[in-house]
């Protein structure tokens, strides 16, 4: 292989950003920050939100990274916080200046959105701005950029907006692997970007230190290989160490800096996080290599991924006519990194993964077909003559931006999690408790059904973080996601403003009323014995509801009746015996998670109440007022704000306009 000219090597120690190249930096970040924003703000930016699950529990670390005072990342499924908080704090700060201070946002979690639009066009400039240096280009740098934009929006179209941290991950990764190419051939220009992006997705999943480890010492012996024949860019060599070591110790520094949180954290609480870290991967998780190898293969299966991979290597392997050896020795660096990358999941899918199931655990790799989609185009445009590039160009830049547009502006599928308004009801009942301290929750964990209830007590904890008031703690079932502050301590247990919190979903509604309900949480005070109330089921008794249905309803199912059109009647005939307020135990129909129902009651023609039916609260008792003469003849309307359709869903050829189901009365 020959030696590059002196003047290339220098070149190598430059900055990736200059004067020469920072304007069309700049100018391609605003646009596609505005880009962003605007689909954001339609979207979702533009609601007041209300978080919970993953997202509420961000927002309880959010709120510290306000005040500078966070340590700890993200928490983590086996126990623990990840090791630090530097994606939490690009949120805390969208939060911080679009909601506080320049109050554009009519929500907190609407500003981290927002963030997460700045986010995501830093780490897509950034890839424009190390392929523009690998081809010494703006349009096939640009080309490269849109068509992997394009890919990654084929392959999870939520990595643009999205804000669950998994999806976050996927565009500092491609980041990580465009930099470490750049090692192959001994170049240092890509240090720092390269310290920068590995700080952020190690700051988000302890795993990736593992894994950056095996794509590291995958790049060093392509390196060794490479440089057989010229080792004055060989890496592990005393020359060149000493050559580049300012650009060595400022991009260990920057790397340095990530881990300052955790190295606080582990002080502060010794031992931390990292006993956590050590203890899950001390157990026995290995997957067979079979599995593994399957595992790595799901990231290539979207859009026929794996055929364009195959291609893209040919190429490599074969050569492209290009304009000169560098790029074709970069172009295939990069290649080299894309094995790495891949030898890094496999390494973390054999040895690191419990459950090969938890596919979302790898997402962050999409980024290498993404990058590998970008990578062929560029190959293909560099060995077209130059009459047909103009075209070309043309032709890619304007499909690619209409491919990536139609990504983005798809709703995430998971923003319905941070849509869920019910906490400020519940919260409103339970700060009007008597007495001093905070409330102890004793939370039930229940199979399936845990997720659901943390996931609304996170809400209701964030709801009241928000208002300023410390208002409860966690007992029974606490873990990590909660804070660590939020655990009760042992002198907090002695109150009778204790809970046992219960899912609306899995409960037996024919069970003694409970003190409070909202969230899609029941909540029974701590010591009651749940007795069986005077309930009438449907299922038991089908006769006395024929009696009592008026107009509105369908033919009685085995144990509840639906809804049919926007109003369904109630009789109740006159009964001297009857209380003030009757129960419904209704169900609503959700045909979708976005979806939500509204029912409003009256009572003789007076309005009496109004609740919300949606994915999280599809079944609920309701408590309906009476009025002055309870014992009277009652007739009871529901109005059903949005009635609709199986069929208008592709559920079943059942065209009924349909809203709730009535399951039983008291």
């Amino acid at each position: 292989m020959m030696n590059r000219p002196s003047s290339v090597v220098a070149d190598d120690r430059q900055p990736l950003m200059n004067a020469r190249t920072l304007s069309p930096n700049v100018l391609l970040f605003l646009a596609i920050a505005i880009a962003l924003m605007i689909f954001q703000w339609q979207i979702d930016a533009n609601k007041v939100l209300h978080e919970m699950g993953d997202f509420g529990a961000n927002s309880l670390l959010i709120l510290d990274a306000k005040r500078l005072h966070l340590l700890y990342g993200n928490y983590s499924r086996i126990g623990v916080n990840h090791p630090g908080p530097a994606i939490l704090y690009v949120l805390a700060f969208g939060e911080l200046v679009f909601h506080d201070w320049l109050h554009v946002v009519p929500s907190p979690f609407s500003g981290q959105l927002l963030a997460v639009c700045l986010y995501s066009a830093a780490w897509i400039v950034t890839v424009f701005a190390l392929v523009r240096r690998m081809v010494g280009g703006v349009v096939p740098a640009l080309m490269f950029t849109l068509v992997f934009t394009a890919a990654l929006g084929l392959f999870e179209p939520s990595v643009f907006l999205g804000i669950w941290f998994p999806d976050l991950y996927i565009l500092p990764f491609a980041v990580v692997v465009l930099s470490i190419s750049r090692l192959a051939w001994g170049r240092t220009d890509a240090l720092r970007t390269l310290a920068v992006s590995s700080g952020f997705v190690i700051n988000g999943h302890v795993s990736f230190i593992p894994m950056l480890g095996v794509m590291l010492i995958v790049m060093l012996a392509a390196n060794f290989l490479i440089t057989l024949r010229n080792p004055e860019r060989r890496i592990l060599s005393a020359a060149f160490l000493v050559r580049h070591r300012r650009d060595i110790l400022v991009s260990v520094g920057i790397l340095f800096l990530f881990f300052v949180p955790l190295i606080l954290a582990t002080i502060v609480d010794f031992p931390g996080p990292v006993y956590g870290y050590i203890w899950f991967g001390s157990n026995d998780k290995h997957n067979s290599l079979q599995d593994a190898l399957a595992f790595v293969g799901l990231f290539w299966e979207p859009g026929y991924a794996w055929a364009w991979g195959v291609a893209v290597a040919l190429m490599l392997l074969t050569g492209v006519r290009v304009a000169s050896k560098g790029v074709l020795r970069d172009v295939r660096a990069l290649g080299i990194a894309f094995v790495a990358a891949s030898a890094a999941l496999l390494f973390y899918a054999k040895f690191g993964i419990d459950r090969l199931g938890l596919v979302y655990l790898g997402l962050f790799y999409y980024a290498v077909p993404a990058l590998a989609a970008g990578l062929g185009l560029l190959c293909l445009y560099e060995a077209a003559r130059s009459k047909a590039k103009t075209v070309a160009a043309g032709i890619v830049t304007v499909a690619a931006i209409v491919a990536t547009g139609n990504a983005v502006k798809v709703p995430v599928y998971y923003n319905e999690l941070y849509d869920i308004p019910g906490s400020a009801q519940l919260y409103d009942q339970l700060r009007k408790l008597p007495g001093h301290g905070r409330i102890v929750l004793d939370v039930e964990q229940n199979g399936k059904a845990w997720e659901y209830v943390w996931g609304n007590v996170v809400a209701l904890q964030l709801y009241a973080r928000r208002q300023g008031e410390d208002l409860f703690c966690i007992n029974e079932h606490w873990q990590i996601l909660f804070t660590r502050p939020a655990k009760c301590r042992p002198e907090e247990l002695n109150t009778p403003r204790r809970f046992f919190v219960r899912p609306m979903r899995t409960s037996n509604m024919a069970a003694e009323d409970p003190d409070f309900q909202g969230q899609g949480l029941l909540l029974y005070r701590h010591g009651r014995v749940l007795t069986p109330a005077a309930y009438t089921r449907l299922v038991d008794h089908h006769d006395y509801f024929r009696s009592i249905l008026g107009k509105g309803w369908s033919n009685i199912e085995t144990d509840f009746v639906w809804s049919m059109g926007p109003v369904a009647e109630i009789n109740l005939p006159a009964d001297p015996r009857r209380a003030q307020e009757i129960h419904l135990d209704l169900g609503g129909f959700i045909p979708e998670k976005s979806f939500r129902q509204h029912v409003d009651v009256t009572v003789n023609g007076k309005p009496a109440g109004g609740w919300d039916f949606d994915n999280f609260e599809i079944r609920r008792q309701v408590r309906i007022p009476l009025g002055p003469e309870p014992g009277a003849p009652q007739h009871i309307e529901l109005h059903i704000a949005h009635p609709v359709s199986p069929k208008q869903y592709n559920w079943s050829p059942d065209g009924r306009l349909l809203g709730v189901s009535l399951y039983g009365i008291r």
